[in-house]
This record gives C-alpha cells, sequence and structure tokens, in this order.
C-alpha cells in the first residue's frame, strides 16, 4: 500500500490547531477512550531517530495509515481530527517499537505496493527495491507489442517481477524458480490474490551447475528470461543496513567476491533454456554492466551477445540486456 519510501513528505504538524479540541483523549458514549493521533505520536519521533531511522514522517505516516486501515494518501500528512481507540494505540506502539528495533517498513505492514500491484511480504522473503520497478517497467516497455511470451524467472523471491509483467501484459506466461520453499509459498500465494494463478507456475528448485531447472522444465525453451540475482559482494555485507542484516535472507543478496557468482549460473540456463534470438534481462549492481560485456566477449561467444545497458532513476549502469545467438 504504502511505496515510495525515498518520496519525501510534507512536514507533518505535530501541535493541534486552534479549532481542535485541547484535550488529548475523549471518552466514547460505551466508555472507551478514543486519543488523537497527534497526541500518540510524542515521542516517537525522537525514538525513531535515535534508532537511525531515516524518513520518519513517511514511516509514521505509514503505520498511522496500516493501523486506522485507510489508504496512504487518504491521510492528511498534520493527522487533523484523527483518533485512535486504545487497539489501536496498542497495535501504533507496537509497530513503532518493531521499526524502532529496525524491522523493515514492509514487514510491520506485511504487504507493499510494487508497481500496480499489491504484494504480501514475509520476513524470509527479500523485498523488492523501487529500481526494480524501473527494471520491470523497461522490460515490459520492450514486450508490450508481442504476440505471446514465455517467459522464465529466475529467483522470483514473492514474485513481485513476474506477477507485474503479467498484470500489465496479457500475453505473457510466467514460470519461474526459487530457491527458497517460503518464498516459493508466498509467491503462489500472491498470484492466487492478484487471479494470475492461470498464467504463473513456480517451482521450488536450486539452481546448480548442471542442473539449472526442475526435472519438468529440463527440456524447455523461453523467449524471455529475468532475473535480479544476488549481486552484493560478500566483503560488502558489512555496509549494509541493519534492516537488511537482521530482517532480510542474505542468500537473497549474496554475489560472492564479484557480485556475479549466481549471474554466471543464469548466463549458462539461458544458453540451454532460451530460444534462439531470445533475450535474458538481468537487474545487477552498478559496476557489474561493463564486467557482463567482458565475460560475453570471452566466455559465450556464440552463445549469449552483449546488447546494451540501462540507468536506473540515480544514473547508475544497473540493467543489462542480452540476446541468445
Amino acid at each position: 500500500m504504502f511505496k515510495y519510501l525515498r518520496r519525501p513528505l510534507l512536514m507533518m504538524t505535530r501541535s493541534l490547531s486552534s479549532n481542535i479540541s485541547s484535550a488529548a483523549t475523549i471518552t466514547t458514549r460505551t466508555g472507551g477512550s478514543l486519543i488523537e493521533v497527534n497526541k500518540a505520536l510524542n515521542g516517537w519521533e525522537k525514538k525513531l531517530k535515535d534508532a537511525g531511522v531515516q524518513d520518519i514522517d513517511f514511516n509514521l505516516k505509514c503505520i498511522v495509515s496500516h493501523v486506522l486501515k485507510q489508504k496512504f494518501n487518504t491521510v492528511p500528512d498534520d493527522f487533523a481530527q484523527l483518533k485512535f481507540d486504545s487497539a489501536q494505540l496498542a497495535d501504533f506502539e507496537r509497530f513503532c517499537e518493531a521499526r524502532c528495533a529496525r524491522m523493515p517498513l514492509q514487514h510491520i505492514i506485511g504487504e507493499w505496493d510494487f508497481m500496480d500491484i499489491t504484494l504480501k511480504t514475509a520476513p524470509t522473503v527479500f523485498i523488492p527495491r523501487p529500481e526494480t520497478e524501473e527494471f520491470v517497467r523497461l522490460v515490459i516497455e520492450n514486450y508490450k507489442d508481442a504476440k505471446h511470451v514465455d517467459m522464465l524467472e529466475v529467483g522470483c523471491g514473492s514474485g513481485a517481477m513476474s506477477l507485474s509483467m503479467l498484470h500489465q501484459l496479457s500475453q505473457v506466461d510466467a514460470t519461474a524458480i526459487e530457491r527458497s520453499k517460503a518464498a516459493t509459498a508466498l509467491a503462489w500465494e500472491n498470484a492466487k490474490l492478484l487471479g494470475l494463478q492461470e498464467r504463473f507456475k513456480v517451482y521450488n528448485h536450486t539452481m546448480e551447475v548442471d542442473n539449472y531447472m526442475p526435472k519438468e522444465l529440463q527440456d524447455k525453451q523461453y523467449d524471455l528470461i529475468i532475473s535480479n540475482p544476488p549481486y552484493v559482494k560478500t566483503d560488502e555485507f558489512q555496509f549494509l543496513h541493519p534492516e537488511v542484516v537482521v530482517y532480510e535472507n542474505l542468500n537473497a543478496l549474496d554475489g560472492g567476491s564479484d557480485g556475479l557468482r549466481v549471474a554466471r549460473l543464469v548466463f549458462d540456463l539461458a544458453c540451454l533454456h532460451l530460444r534462439p534470438g531470445g533475450k535474458l534481462w538481468l537487474e545487477l549492481g552498478n559496476e557489474h554492466p561493463p564486467l557482463v560485456k567482458t565475460v560475453m566477449n570471452l566466455k559465450y561467444q556464440g552463445r549469449l551477445q552483449f546488447v546494451d545497458s540501462y540507468l536506473d532513476q540515480y544514473k547508475r549502469e544497473r540493467f543489462v540486456q542480452l540476446q541468445k545467438v
């Protein structure tokens, strides 16, 4: 429900305006009490700041919206006239404590928007980043006029990329492989929640040398393969944020010494399972596209060729397109 994590919000007004009652707690006819949201916020901004949380206004608005079961964009930035009952107040405080412990906001909320779909999330499954939406839009733009596309995703996680493709392009049929049992189950659950299960299949499988695909798919070929493989160098883990180190599945991030350990397996898989002329699209680290171009020229001549690379919103070279020869 609450995307654009990096989008700045208007500064939230903590004081009550003169036309609102100065009483922070209101007693209902049934004897229960309501507390004004602005009063409930007291102290939490400092606690979140002390915990190292960034985008505090955004985080608080996300939590308030979730607790009140209101759409993010319908909640006023100053929370004017909004109130919690006692149960909602308890939930709000519990969620804020979890955020102070650096639990990712997506896990606290339990779902997250990715492009035009809402996905369930889980603590053991990697959360797709905003740049991945850019990557998917780029692939969609290249296939919007195709008559039919058999697509494979390698390492689908929650299903964000494949399900977004299916949602946008009715001519796509998607198959996915995923090493994590929890992520495989979550991707299938998201497909059913979105009504896309008729065009989506997901297999729990760990891609390895000479065992790239599950038995059911070993003879299959595809028009398109997409992947956002682990690309963080192992020695860079020390620089990751606590939200990632503590709460994310680090197997979904570890790309080995040069960040391309898993990507190389995807290259080999593509050689076997792309149709001639088929495309492989990858989201990688910003230092990887030139390295991938070199790897193609040295090790994959006559099998795969480098087509192009693309910048993300921060002007970093992140996305790569390859083609089966």
